[in-house]
C-alpha cells in the first residue's frame, strides 16, 4: 500500500521553530555583541619540592616550587607574586621567599606559562612543612587581563638532603 504525503507536510521544519529563534537569540547575546566569552585562566600550583636538578646541575640544595598557569585562550605573560611558606612548630607560618616573576608563553603553547624557575635554600638538617602560593594576573592576546590565584594544597613536610663535600 503507497502513502502519500502532501508537499506541505515534508517542507515543514523538524525542530520548531521558536527553539530555532531562541538559539540564534543566544548566539547573538554571547557573540555578536562584539564581545567575546569570558576568558577562563587557572593555575596548577605543584607541590614544594626537592629539587634534583638543582643539586645536580647547579650545586644548589633547594626546595622548589613549578607553577603553571593555563588559559582557554592565547596568552602574552602571567605575572605572579609566587611564595613559598614554611610551617614551624605547628602552629607559626612563615613566608620563606616572596618574589614578583613574570613568564611568557611561547608560540607552541601560546595558552600556557610556566614557572619552573623558583626556590628557596634548604635548612640543614631540618625538615619543615612547606606549601606554595601564588597571586597575580594574566594578561591576553586580545589585550583583557584576567586574575589568578592558587596554593598547593596543604602543608607537606619536604625533607633536605644533606649535602657532603
Amino acid at each position: 500500500m503507497k502513502k502519500n504525503f502532501s508537499k506541505s507536510v515534508l517542507l515543514q521544519p523538524r525542530i520548531p521553530g521558536l527553539f530555532v529563534v531562541g538559539l540564534l537569540v543566544a548566539q547573538y547575546l554571547i557573540y555578536g555583541s562584539g564581545n567575546s566569552p569570558e576568558p577562563h585562566c587557572t593555575l596548577k600550583v605543584d607541590r614544594p619540592h626537592y629539587s634534583t636538578y638543582l643539586n645536580e646541575f647547579k650545586k644548589i640544595n633547594a626546595i622548589k616550587l613549578s607553577i603553571t598557569s593555563k588559559c582557554d585562550v592565547p596568552q602574552n605573560y602571567t605575572e605572579l607574586t609566587l611564595s613559598i611558606k614554611r610551617l614551624e612548630k605547628r602552629k607559626k607560618v612563615t613566608t620563606s621567599k616572596l618574589e614578583l616573576k613574570r613568564k611568557y608563553s611561547n608560540t607552541n603553547f601560546p595558552n600556557f606559562a610556566k614557572f619552573e624557575d623558583f626556590y628557596i635554600l634548604c635548612q640543614k638538617e631540618i625538615d619543615f612543612s612547606y606549601r606554595g602560593e601564588a597571586m597575580g594576573y594574566v594578561s591576553l592576546k586580545d589585550g583583557r587581563t584576567v586574575k589568578v590565584q592558587g596554593n598547593s594544597g596543604k602543608y607537606l613536610a619536604v625533607p633536605c638532603l644533606v649535602v657532603t663535600k
